[in-house]
């Protein structure tokens, strides 16, 4: 036991500097507030993770019915959690809890309170992870543990936790590939390179490219900076960075090979903005969201001696290149797979950060007096400098040359004082210093109080006092080893208080963290208790479980995963493209907010109800735009359920296959219509002729506010467009599709788009979520005006069509469907029968298509083919037709056969590598 005992203290130690790290968020939970964001915090983390949990613990690994239209989860969303180490030990954790009765059965506002002490234990591992990375460096444990809290405790971790929860477990992976690229280096053993690969790469394939980019920068820098003496060669380095990197990737295959499928299977438009080479970002000595260098390595840069140490000369030298890199938009964007900039890498530079204090701190001894003095001058100096560039200071440079001219005087005083060794002297400057930060931190207090977040003065001072302070205890440091101590403490204080301050200022009042309660996830605004009524009633009502609701609270698109039903909404990164291209091109559903990353509502266009299942919609009760035929059956105090008279079986038999190409250039209710009377296929051997084209409406247009040359649209009132008077009156029960272009001249202006009582919104061009997809088609009811609203501005407007739609074809087909189907879709696993097919039909279901399933028609294989743009459809066979229809991640038992077998693979190197040093050795 006693031998355990030096490990035990040090995990303890970790922990209680990880608790004090999260006192913020600490204090939230005991008020009711959680550590997670109001927007992707609430629609993606919290429900992803609970849905998750109860998928793998009911037995579910690969699909979900729920996420959309029905998704793949292995491969769609191991963008977030679906292979997320932590978040995998964590479920084992909980349900081994949940089944011994400690823990209730997780729920999203379990997993809201949770937050806090999730991330609590997270950042204690990185911190225990990062030391022992440090301690193999052959720094002293003091200086180790140090350089981890530089690493860990960085604003990044906690806006990573807050927001985007995955993001912070890279702070797992990437010491732990550093440590297997050190001792490839310094002993070369490729076994611990080899598995940090393996897991890097398992656990999400994004950070898997990010650390793989830096691994690779830090490995370059070991070529040409060697640590050590004796390291090895680098032509056998080399060798065995690439065995075991393919080895570490071979085993993640079976992870890695569908996320990476998925990601490649994603609609996301290129980037359509010049990206620079440099540009200011934000100041890393005082505001960044993403990188702010501790004191303590600003010091320490100045110190010229130090660059006698080759660790801290080649932590140092990495530092300084990324900053630089930090600064360039144009690398933000390589990092993120040559798409929009974003600043998601940085925790490499903390990283780095982390070693230069360890190396400095272990070569303190060397420093005298006058280095510390002259670093401390230069290092002000760096503050003053960051200070007068940020564009957003808000203060003024003269009053700024005040503040950092007080601060030398200060700074010198109190060295004058360490070299007489004047205790009166010191105590004094110190009694300075204490008293200008707490008025500066009083009046940062109370600005926050009082909602003005013009916080930047106070700021300045706060951090210069830290920075200050820092120097001074350098100072007594170099001259005085015993005070070494005080300095370590003072310097993990200054980063838990900055740390604090971060998440309090940047996450809970900026970031709006604070409106996450339990007031909220339990309320009206994210899980109504009236709405989750009415879908129980939906649910006993419903007369078969294969049934869709569409319904989606606020804008929030993953209400299906927290409400627990079979929904239409999709909140994702990744999503599968051909849904995605159904809605935005295929079919052209508005779905009333443009965005590459959501899948939403069917525009409430009856056709597209019936025939993905989606019987049920949920509005409010006065709500113009019911979908025609769908009638009030349901009713709460705000809320109505409206049912389709108009449903259609899950499985469709049709001998009529129609050809998306010939289709391309038809009116899009045509291609409704080829939906419902067959199928429409890619390529089919034999394409049934086009259904009837339907009734295209002929109308005069009225300017209204703006001015029409027939392609271009200038509105000179605050809104204006176009009234389009119909020639002929429309028939009450039918609806209207409008379709035409539309385009904004001024691209950097996003607005609101009204047709008659139908709202959408459109993005401007600098939004990552804009679909650069303009051609729209609009459903409305039944009107002899139809009016095109848009806010002033001037818009290319063409192809203007309006088309009726009477239902007739839709009736038909529900009328000849009289064939009652059996359909049980369970995750992964279908079932359904057909009861009399005939000879060359086709069998189409709602299920979309992903090349992850595999279908049985009366138990003989058969192909599952791609049908109506997104979905899945099999061969019949004449007579009764039994589908099983099974779902694996795309390349799932070739990947698995690839991981075994790397693992094999690694399992004979690193024998091999111990026979070979046994050789060397005797």
């Amino acid at each position: 036991m006693q031998k355990f005992m030096p490990y035990m203290f040090f995990i303890a130690l970790c922990l209680v500097v990880s608790t004090a790290s999260h006192i913020t968020y600490l204090y939230e939970w005991t008020q009711g507030r959680f550590m997670a964001g109001n927007n992707d915090g609430l629609s993606q983390m919290l429900p992803f993770k609970n849905h998750l949990y109860h998928q793998y613990t009911s037995g579910e690994f690969f699909y979900s019915t729920q996420l959309g239209l029905g998704s793949g989860t292995l491969g769609w969303l191991s963008y977030y959690f679906a292979t997320s180490i932590f978040f995998i030990l964590t479920v084992c954790l909980f349900y081994l809890l949940e089944l011994g009765g400690v823990i209730p059965e997780p729920d999203i506002l379990f997993w809201g309170r949770a937050a806090v002490f999730i991330s609590i234990i997270r950042l204690a591992a990185v911190l225990a992870i990062a030391s022992a990375v440090f301690r193999y460096m052959k720094f002293k444990p003091i200086p180790a543990f140090l350089g981890s809290c530089v690493y860990g405790i960085s604003g990044m971790y906690f806006s990573h936790t807050a927001y985007w929860e995955f993001f912070a477990d890279s702070y797992l992976w990437l010491p732990l590939l550093l440590f297997g690229v050190e001792k490839i280096f310094r002993e070369r053993r490729s076994g611990w390179f080899l598995f940090a690969v393996a897991l890097s790469m398992f656990d999400n394939f994004y950070f898997a490219y990010i650390n793989l980019l830096v691994t690779g920068i830090y490995t370059a820098f070991r070529f040409v900076m060697p640590l050590e003496k004796n390291e090895t060669p680098k032509s056998s380095a080399i060798k065995q960075f690439l065995i075991a990197g393919l080895v570490g990737a071979g085993i993640s295959a079976v992870s890695f090979v569908p996320a990476a499928y998925s990601f490649f299977n994603n609609y996301r438009p290129p980037y359509a903005h010049e990206i620079s080479w440099f540009d200011w970002i934000d100041n890393i000595l005082f505001t960044s969201s993403y990188l702010v260098l501790p004191a303590a390595f600003v010091l320490m840069v100045f110190a010229l001696p130090l660059y006698k140490s080759a660790r801290f000369r080649f932590f140092s030298l990495l530092v300084l290149l990324g900053v630089v890199l930090h600064y360039s938009p144009l690398m933000a964007s390589a990092f993120n797979g040559f798409s929009a900039p974003q600043y998601r890498w940085e925790y490499f530079v903390s990283f780095a950060a982390g070693g230069a204090v360890a190396a400095g701190f272990s070569k303190l001894p060397q420093l005298k007096a006058n280095h510390i003095a002259i670093a401390g001058v230069l290092g002000l100096a760096a503050y003053f400098c960051f200070a007068i560039l940020d564009p957003e200071r808000d203060v003024s440079i003269p009053f700024l040359t005040v503040i950092f001219g007080i601060a030398l005087s200060i700074f010198f005083l109190y060295t004058r004082a360490v070299q007489k060794n004047s205790m009166t002297g010191q105590l004094m400057v110190l009694i300075i210093i204490i008293m200008v930060i707490s008025v500066s931190g009083f009046r940062f207090i109370k600005a926050i109080m009082e909602n003005n977040f013009d916080v930047r003065l106070p700021l300045y001072i706060g951090v210069i006092g830290v920075a200050l302070i820092t120097f001074m205890l350098f100072t007594r440091a170099v001259r005085d080893s015993a005070k070494v101590a005080q300095l370590v403490v003072f310097v993990v204080f200054a980063l838990i208080l900055a740390a604090n301050g971060f998440q309090y200022v940047m996450l809970v009042t900026s970031g709006n963290t604070h409106k996450v309660s339990e007031e909220l996830i339990t309320g009206p605004d994210y899980d109504d208790p009236e709405i989750v009524n009415l879908l129980t009633a939906i649910e006993e009502r419903a007369t078969d479980s294969v049934y869709r609701v569409e319904w989606m609270e606020s804008q929030r698109n993953n209400t299906p995963l927290v409400q627990n039903f079979r929904g239409l909404s999709a909140y994702s990164s990744i999503l599968n493209d051909e849904v995605v291209h159904f809605y935005l091109n295929d079919l052209e559903i508005d779905m009333a907010r443009e965005s590459v990353s959501r899948i939403t509502t069917l525009g409430k266009r009856t056709n597209l109800h019936s025939l993905l299942k989606a019987n049920y919609v949920i509005l409010r009760p006065n709500n113009k735009n019911i979908p025609a035929g769908f009638e009030q059956v349901l009713a709460g105090e705000n809320f109505a359920v409206f049912e389709n008279r108009y449903p259609l079986p899950f499985v469709r038999a049709s001998p009529l296959a129609y050809s998306e190409k010939e289709l391309e250039q038809e009116p899009i209710l045509l291609r409704e219509h080829a939906m419902l009377k067959g199928i429409v296929l890619n390529n089919p051997k034999t394409p049934a002729p086009l259904p009837p084209a339907p009734k295209k409406l002929a109308y005069t247009a009225v300017e209204n506010n703006a001015s029409f040359d027939g392609s271009i649209l200038d509105v000179t009132g605050d809104s204006g467009g176009l009234d389009l008077a119909l020639d002929e009156p429309v028939p009450e029960g039918s609806d209207l599709y409008i379709s035409f272009h539309l385009i904004n001249q001024k691209p950097d202006d996003g607005f609101t788009l009204e047709v008659n009582s139908y709202k959408t919104s459109r993005k401007w061009s600098g939004s990552v979520y804009k679909t650069y997809i303009d051609d729209l088609t609009i459903r409305i009811p039944a009107d002899d005006t139809i009016r095109i609203q848009v806010p002033r501005g001037v818009y290319e407007l063409t192809e203007l069509e309006i088309y009726e739609e009477p239902y007739e074809v839709l009736r038909q087909e529900v009328e000849q469907a009289t064939q009652e189907t059996k359909a049980e879709w369970n995750g992964s696993r279908l079932h359904a029968e057909y009861a009399a097919a005939e000879e060359g039909d086709f069998l189409v279901m709602p299920v979309p298509y992903e090349i992850g399933w595999s279908a049985k028609v009366n138990g003989k294989n058969t192909d599952v083919l791609e049908a109506n743009y997104a979905f899945s459809a099999v061969a019949a066979e004449e007579g009764f037709n039994t589908i099983e229809l099974t779902y694996r991640p795309p390349y799932f038992y070739r990947s698995l056969f690839v991981s075994l077998l790397s693992l094999a693979a690694a399992f004979f190197c690193i024998r091999k590598e111990k026979r070979i040093r046994r050789k060397k050795t005797g």
